[in-house]
């Protein structure tokens, strides 16, 4: 989700992403305020987790098979999504 800490993410919007068919993870620059913990991803997931943030970034490094791997500048957390 490209957000910032107080546009975007509210709780409707979450919901919608929640439902949306073979979502596997939400990745996001900023912690959502208005979302609030019960909406946003486990921090890994975020790149910016406070308000007022270090501008970090999320990555994405895609394949030619499909498959693309996900990396967060702030904790150096990496996830890869295999191709379906």
């Amino acid at each position: 989700m490209d957000n910032g800490p107080r546009k975007g993410g509210d709780p409707k919007g979450f919901k919608t992403l929640k439902a949306s068919p073979g979502l596997e993870d939400l990745w996001q620059l900023h912690y959502s305020m208005a979302g609030e913990k019960e909406n946003n991803p486990p921090d890994t997931l975020i790149a910016n987790v406070e308000e007022h943030c270090e501008g970090k970034y999320l990555k994405l490094s895609a394949e030619s098979t499909g498959a693309f791997t996900m990396y967060n500048s702030r904790n150096k957390y990496t996830k890869a999504y295999p191709a379906r």
